[in-house]
């Protein structure tokens, strides 16, 4: 089941309460889809939330995400982890729900970028790609040397030919390898 933004607002506000409910406070970063709906509107809907559990502990807020996406008839992993692979840290970046219980940031632009580069999996990736490396400011080197810090160590090469192809599609040859 495809996620609108509105969809996932309202998982939010449900698992909020949820935790408000249990006495917790929740606190996460997302990244993927998620965040490019949320952020930019980049599209209408994504398949799920690529979310990294800050607090509490991850098994604890799976616990809540179940019960919400019962709740709200949602798919069980409508929020989930399970691309904490490509996290490579958590960076701060923009609020995209904030409660008395629940304060959920997307990860910086660059990272988003990173962690797109290392996926480079399909049209909706390169799309996806294009839109955040147009947000961001400098030269072909200087965008790498920000976003690179986020690609998981093993995906660096993939990601950086991923870069270089993406960069020269947008705004012509520009690094050297």
């Amino acid at each position: 089941m495809p996620l609108s933004a509105e969809d996932i607002r309202r998982g939010f506000t449900a698992l909020s309460a949820e935790l408000a409910r249990r006495g917790e406070h929740g606190q996460m970063a997302i990244a993927g889809g998620a965040a490019l709906v949320m952020l930019f509107n980049a599209r209408l809907t994504t398949k799920d939330v690529d979310a990294y559990f800050l607090q509490p502990e991850p098994a604890r807020v799976r616990e809540a995400v179940v019960k919400v996406a019962r709740e709200l008839e949602l798919p069980e992993d409508w929020l989930n982890d399970s691309a904490k692979g490509y996290f490579v840290g958590v960076s701060e970046g923009d609020v995209v729900y904030e409660s008395e219980s629940l304060l959920v940031r997307a990860v910086s632009t660059e990272q988003l970028l990173g962690m797109k580069l290392a996926a480079w999996r399909d049209a909706i990736d390169r799309a996806d790609a294009r839109l955040l490396l147009s947000q961001l400011e400098g030269s072909a080197e200087q965008t790498w040397a920000q976003v690179e810090p986020f690609v998981p160590r093993g995906q660096v090469d993939k990601a950086s030919y991923a870069f270089d192809d993406l960069w020269e599609a947008m705004y012509g040859p520009s690094r050297s390898r």
